[in-house]
């Protein structure tokens, strides 16, 4: 056997080895995709069970008191008509309620982007803060614990609701009037 042979051997055996090698390769990419798209799945599972359980959560506390019941459902008319105790009840509940909404937008700037999540916020946020007195409340919140681009997103649904429904808001913590 002449050294050409064995150099044309050895070629084919390494071409082969190249083509067995890509399609390896191929496999496993798709293999990997295939468990990336199972976790991508699964977290976005864990979104909707965590956002049904915080919602759940707030629902129950809300009908298993009759007393916090009358506290919600007056202050989605007025906050400020409130009594102090029944303030702090329903600052807490509407803490929770958006502590909620707060928990999914962060869940889709990190990754886990999903319509179902973003339709919940994009509308859910609007139809609880058409309630003047939770508009009321969110616009005498010196401080709060959301981040800023929800602090941001709050002001904005505030701010066209405001516009929408004629009335006009004041944030407490600068004393300026918003534009309305």
């Amino acid at each position: 056997m002449s050294w050409d042979a064995v150099g044309a051997v050895a070629e084919i055996v390494g071409a082969a080895a190249v083509v067995a090698s890509l399609i390896y390769l191929a496999a496993q990419i798709r293999q990997n995709s295939r468990q990336v798209e199972e976790q991508v799945r699964a977290l976005r599972l864990q979104s909707y069970d965590s956002a049904g359980a915080d919602f759940s959560a707030l629902r129950l506390h809300i009908s298993n008191s009759p007393q916090l019941a009358s506290v919600w459902r007056r202050a989605k008319q007025s906050y400020s008509g409130l009594e102090p105790d029944e303030q702090a009840q329903a600052n807490e509940l509407l803490h929770e309620l958006l502590w909620a909404y707060q928990n999914i937008i962060s869940r889709m700037e990190h990754g886990t982007r999903d319509e179902v999540l973003t339709w919940l916020a994009e509308v859910n946020i609007p139809y609880w803060m058409q309630n003047p007195g939770f508009r009321e409340w969110w616009r005498t919140e010196s401080t709060t614990p959301y981040t800023e681009e929800f602090e941001a997103l709050m002001e904005s649904v505030c701010d066209k609701l405001d516009k929408a429904l004629g009335g006009g808001g004041m944030r407490e913590s600068d004393g300026r009037e918003d534009a309305s």
